[in-house]
């Protein structure tokens, strides 16, 4: 893709995908050039069972005290049913398993890692830069919570469609997810998209997560945090 394809004026595809593909983090193909290949294709794929129950439990134990000291946003682009637990990394150190994962560090540096080629005198110079962290926060919505808007988590960098994606996401399930309770809603494909593509709440998808599981999703897909319809907190 080219970065005159940013234009309101080009053709880009409109169509909202059907499914998320699932597929099994124990599954010897299960590795980077698949779940590299899905996410180009879909922009989003469900890994199960990539952490372990014992890991989840006691991340989510490290962070209740978190969620519930938390404080609605006042800029209201979070419901305030929708708590928030920042700073993880100092407040559970179980939660670094999280970001080191093998199988997510490869797919990340395969899909985000920058390089670039410059003169420097006579000598041309070739560099590669990975990504990095950008954000590791948690959300608990509770019951009566509401869906947030949809939206593209490459958006914070201004990106054109010719830049993204520029970040990789991975919700992790500290408990059972599924549409009813809140699940992260995504539209598969969206990614393609083009600037001037509205997104539709019924286009979305549920990603329904048992404990342990990711859903994995480039930051041009557009996503939202579920509604949570039920009475009763997850257990």
């Amino acid at each position: 893709m080219t970065c005159t394809q940013h234009y309101a004026t080009d053709a880009f595809p409109s169509e909202a995908g059907k499914e998320i593909t699932t597929v099994y983090a124990d599954d010897p193909a299960t590795n980077t050039t698949l779940l590299h290949s899905l996410l180009e294709r879909d922009g989003a794929v469900i890994v199960k069972n990539i952490f372990s129950k014992s890991l989840c439990a006691q991340i989510k134990e490290d962070l209740k005290p978190i969620f519930d000291a938390d404080k609605p946003d006042p800029a209201g682009f979070f419901p305030s049913t929708t708590k928030r637990a920042h700073g993880i990394l100092a407040q559970s150190p179980a939660s670094a398993k999280l970001v080191v994962n093998p199988l997510f560090q490869s797919v990340a540096e395969a899909m985000l890692t920058s390089r670039y080629t410059y003169w420097e005198g006579q000598k041309q110079k070739s560099v590669a830069a990975k990504p990095q962290i950008a954000s590791i926060v948690g959300f608990r919505v509770e019951p009566g919570g509401k869906q947030q808007p949809l939206h593209r988590d490459d958006s914070d960098y201004h990106t054109r469609n010719c830049d993204m994606p520029v970040m990789l996401g991975c919700v992790t399930a500290l408990s059972k997810t599924t549409k009813e309770n809140g699940a992260t809603v995504i539209i598969p494909k969206s990614h393609l998209w083009g600037p001037e593509r509205c997104p539709l709440d019924e286009e979305t998808i549920s990603a329904e997560l048992e404990v342990g599981d990711a859903a994995m999703f480039v930051g041009n897909v557009y996503h939202a945090g579920g509604a949570n319809v039920t009475k009763y907190y997850p257990p």
